[in-house]
């Protein structure tokens, strides 16, 4: 975890022998990681004020600080000087930080089209970073295609079809769902289920998705039930994708 005192590393990198600037990049993309993206820029335009040449680990920090922070136009401004300028050339995970970057952003025609014109072809991380993209901004048409392509790399892929079934299902295409889930039956897929944990008295709990096998789950379940009760008594709307849970949990139901 970073402390108080990566508020003072940026300087202390700079006066350090140009050997310790050298690793310049580790701690912009450190940055980047812990959603410091402005942090991370800062040090990147110290660096080069300062003449010191970022490489394309440096260009990785810093493109998913701009998606993290949402600045697509300096995220292209980048991406561009990083080619056109500094003739670096990018490599599949570059490519991969700007769908990311254009799809955070609600940019998925952009998104797709940059895909388009790379010379790389997509892996299934970039697919599945527009995929998760089209279901947030509720796009049918390139939510369908990223979906489909997961599907021709990996045609087991039980994120792609659960995802490509659910929006289907916001689009109000039942043929398709049922289709998609009688697939899934058929090919034995299934999907991972959630899991979370908390940490209760030195004791680790662990859940998983409608998960009942927990020793307290009755308890549990009581007071999720009378939370719920509370919400709605308070006006509370499920939101769109609570209302998708329930209606995947219909869909199962009655076997598709």
């Amino acid at each position: 975890m970073l402390s108080v005192d990566h508020l003072n590393m940026p300087v202390m990198f700079l006066i350090q022998p140009r050997t310790l600037i050298l690793s310049r990049g580790v701690l912009i993309v450190g940055y980047a990681q812990f959603g410091l993206g402005h942090e991370a820029l800062n040090l990147f335009r110290m660096m080069r004020n300062l003449g010191v040449q970022p490489n394309e680990v440096t260009y990785l920090g810093v493109l998913s600080a701009c998606s993290h922070i949402g600045l697509v136009e300096e995220g292209l401004h980048l991406y561009k000087t990083m080619e056109v300028e500094l003739g670096i050339a990018p490599t599949r995970e570059h490519v991969s930080c700007m769908v990311d970057l254009l799809a955070r952003a609600g940019c998925l025609y952009e998104a797709e089209n940059f895909i388009k014109k790379t010379g790389f072809d997509p892996d299934i991380t970039t697919w599945k970073t527009l995929l998760a993209s089209c279901k947030t901004h509720g796009n049918f048409e390139i939510g369908k295609e990223a979906a489909e392509n997961i599907l021709k790399l990996d045609p087991c892929n039980s994120a792609a079809l659960v995802l490509l079934s659910n929006i289907n299902a916001s689009a109000g295409n039942w043929k398709e769902v049922a289709r998609l889930r009688h697939l899934m039956k058929q090919m034995g897929v299934q999907k991972v289920p959630g899991q979370s944990w908390i940490e209760f008295k030195d004791q680790i709990h662990v859940f998983f998705s409608e998960d009942s096998s927990h020793p307290e789950s009755g308890k549990i379940y009581t007071v999720l039930e009378d939370l719920w009760l509370q919400m709605l008594d308070h006006g509370y709307d499920p939101c769109q994708s609570e209302k998708m849970l329930l209606i995947t949990s219909e869909l199962e139901k009655h076997g598709f």
